[in-house]
């Protein structure tokens, strides 16, 4: 039997996610990771603060991030872009390979709180194999 590459991406994240946080958008998002047995640092962005202001916190504790906005093309995508560009500017290393790989996958998901959906697709598909 052949491991659906979603799980075995979220493994790997998973495990990643043990020393180096996850930036996401919001509280459900950290809910859904959570969930789905992320136990390392999530940061959830600081409405409050600008994207500068919140890289700029963020960069002072961490040398790499992963970055996890959600996939619509109104806010998530251009977030994760210009995630990237401030986080790299200060040095941060921004691993946006989960998100990418989220987004090309062609599940349909179109944001972190439907990865549980999707994760349980591919586990029923592992199971009809």
């Amino acid at each position: 039997m052949r491991e659906p590459r979603i799980l075995k991406v979220l493994e790997k994240y998973r495990a990643k996610n043990l020393r180096v946080p996850i930036i996401v958008e919001g509280r459900n998002d950290v809910n859904m990771l959570r969930r789905l047995d992320f136990r390392g640092e999530i940061i959830t962005m600081n409405s409050g603060n600008s994207l500068v202001a919140f890289t700029e916190e963020v960069a002072k504790e961490f040398r790499e991030v992963i970055i996890l906005t959600d996939f619509d093309r109104r806010g998530g995508r251009q977030m994760r872009v210009e995630f990237e560009r401030l986080f790299v500017s200060l040095g941060v290393h921004a691993d946006t390979y989960l998100w990418e790989f989220l987004y090309r996958s062609g599940g349909g998901i179109r944001s972190v709180e439907e990865l549980g959906y999707a994760q349980e697709k591919a586990k029923q598909r592992l199971l009809q194999q």
